[in-house]
């Protein structure tokens, strides 16, 4: 009787124990994949294929913008080149063209053949191929 006591005792440890390994194991699993699966899903990822896109601004000044996929570019037809450098947000993408010039984010809208680039409402740019 004694025996089946401590048995009894132990597989209620060794199953406490696998409940909270099990509970760690999907805690530490949801935290890991969450973030990557909500950046994969930014349209940001569309443009970054290391292709040249036509770049209108919203005052009709044309460039081409190239996105790499670790997080650096390359725009060009302005008046020097510039390096930028990217970031992935949920709706969209943040550029930040060179070392003195601030960080823009805008979200990315789908277009007949390219994407549009919005801030509060607003077309900033236009991207085509």
């Amino acid at each position: 009787m004694k025996d089946a006591l401590t048995n009894c005792r132990r597989s209620g440890q060794v199953n406490r124990f696998v409940i909270l390994i099990s509970v760690l194991t999907t805690f530490v699993m949801g935290i890991s994949v969450a973030p990557v699966m909500a950046e994969q899903m930014s349209p940001a990822y569309n443009i970054t294929d290391g292709r040249p896109w036509k770049m209108t601004m919203d005052d009709g000044r044309v460039t081409t913008l190239v996105l790499f996929e670790n997080g650096k570019g390359k725009m060009t037809g302005g008046p020097v080149e510039l390096s930028p450098k990217w970031r992935a947000t949920p709706d969209g993408l943040c550029l930040k063209p060179g070392t003195l010039l601030p960080e823009r984010c805008v979200q990315l809208v789908r277009s007949n053949n390219g994407y549009i680039g919005m801030r509060a409402g607003e077309q900033l740019f236009k991207l085509e191929r």
